[in-house]
C-alpha cells in the first residue's frame, strides 16, 4: 500500500491492474450500453439539423453522469479498501464523491488540446468498461506534471499554471499513454497535464469517472438552493445546446459543475434510495455522505448551512444574468 502511495504522489497517477473482477465489469458495461443509447437518443433530439452538434463535451467526446440506481452506484467499488485506503493518505484529511459519471471517447474524436483540469487538488477514478490504448482513445499523461517542478516535494496546494505554460511543460517532455485492460483502474491527481486520444475505431470507449474532491467540512447548502441552481442548469443547457455556440455551451457546463462542487456531490436530483444506500458499506456512505438519501438518518450527516445556502444564491443570480446577456449577443 505504502508503494501505491508513494507512487501516486511522485507520478501524479497509478494504474491499478486486474482490481476488478471481469464479471463485475462486464455486468456495469451491460447497463451502461443502453444509458448511454438513451442519452445520445435525448441529445440529438434537441436539435432541428442532423450534425449539428458531435456530443455533450468536446469532438465526438461525451460526459454523463451515472444513475442512483445502477449496479455500478450500489457496488461500492469506488470504496473498495485499496482504493479507499490511497485516498484517504493523499487527501490527508477529508474527502468526498462529487462526481459519480462517465467519460466516452466516441469514433472520429480527435486529440485534445493539453491540459490541467484544473488548478486545485482532487482525484478522478478511471475504470475502462473495455479495453483501450492508443487506438481507441486512451488518455496520455505527462507524469510528475501535477506538482510545481521535477524537484518539488507533493503537496496538496493549488497551482497557478495557464494555459500557455501547461504547453510549455508538456512539450518539454515525453508522455505515456494508458493502455487500460477491464478489470483496471486508475487514479489521477486532476492536475496532471494529460489529454485524450483519437478514437480511431468504430466502437465507443467508455471509461467510468469518479472525481473526489477534499472536504474538510462537513457542511453545504441546502438542498432547495441546490436544486434551484441545478433547474437553472437545466435550463441553460436547454437554451444552449440547440445554439451549437461553443462559448454559450462551456459556460453552462461550468455552472452545473459549480453547483455540484458547492453541493459536494451530483446526488442531490439523483437521490440515493434506501434498499441502495442499504446495500453500501461504511466506507461508500462516508464518501458519498453528502448526496441526498431517502434514508433521513442519513442525510443527517451533514449541516446544511444558510451562509453556503446565501453564497450559492448570489452565484446562481450572477449566472442567470451572464447567460442572458450572452444569448442576447448572438
Amino acid at each position: 500500500m505504502t508503494d501505491i502511495i508513494s507512487f501516486f504522489k511522485r507520478h501524479g497517477y497509478y494504474h491499478g491492474k486486474a482490481k476488478l473482477p471481469i464479471e463485475l465489469v462486464e455486468t456495469f458495461k451491460s447497463e451502461f450500453d443502453p444509458i448511454f443509447a438513451e442519452k445520445q437518443k435525448r441529445f440529438y433530439a434537441r436539435f432541428t439539423e442532423p450534425g449539428m452538434y458531435g456530443a455533450n463535451h468536446d469532438i465526438n467526446r461525451w460526459n454523463m453522469l451515472l444513475p442512483s440506481e445502477s449496479s455500478m452506484l450500489r457496488s461500492g467499488f469506488f470504496a473498495q479498501e485499496e482504493l479507499f485506503s490511497t485516498l484517504k493518505s493523499v487527501f490527508h484529511g477529508d474527502f468526498s464523491l462529487v462526481f459519480f459519471s462517465s467519460d466516452i471517447s466516441s469514433p472520429g474524436s480527435t486529440f485534445q488540446t493539453i491540459h490541467q483540469d484544473g488548478n486545485d487538488f482532487a482525484v478522478a477514478l478511471n475504470v475502462p468498461l473495455i479495453d483501450s490504448n492508443e487506438v481507441n482513445g486512451a488518455t496520455q499523461i505527462y507524469p510528475d506534471t501535477h506538482r510545481i517542478s521535477t524537484d518539488s516535494e507533493f503537496t496538496n496546494e493549488s497551482n497557478e499554471f495557464t494555459d500557455d505554460q501547461i504547453i510549455v511543460r508538456a512539450n518539454a517532455l515525453n508522455p505515456l499513454t494508458l493502455h487500460v485492460n477491464r478489470g483496471d483502474y486508475t487514479l489521477r491527481d486532476l492536475r496532471l497535464i494529460h489529454r485524450g486520444t483519437p478514437n480511431y475505431t468504430d466502437e465507443h470507449r467508455p471509461y467510468l469517472s469518479i472525481i473526489f474532491l477534499p472536504s474538510s467540512h462537513n457542511e453545504a447548502p441546502s438542498f432547495e438552493v441546490i436544486l434551484e441552481g441545478l433547474e437553472l442548469f437545466k435550463h441553460m443547457k436547454k437554451e444552449a445546446f440547440p445554439t451549437g455556440n461553443t462559448a454559450l455551451i462551456d459556460f453552462a457546463n461550468t455552472f452545473g459543475r459549480l453547483v455540484m462542487a458547492y453541493s459536494f456531490s451530483d446526488r442531490i436530483h439523483r437521490p440515493i434510495a434506501k434498499n441502495v444506500s442499504d446495500q453500501l458499506h461504511e466506507d461508500a456512505l462516508y464518501c458519498l455522505r453528502f448526496a441526498k438519501f431517502e434514508d433521513q438518518a442519513l442525510n443527517e450527516r451533514i449541516v446544511r448551512n444558510e451562509h453556503l445556502s446565501e453564497a450559492l444564491k448570489k452565484e446562481i443570480v450572477q449566472a442567470k444574468n451572464t447567460f442572458n446577456e450572452l444569448m442576447m449577443d448572438l
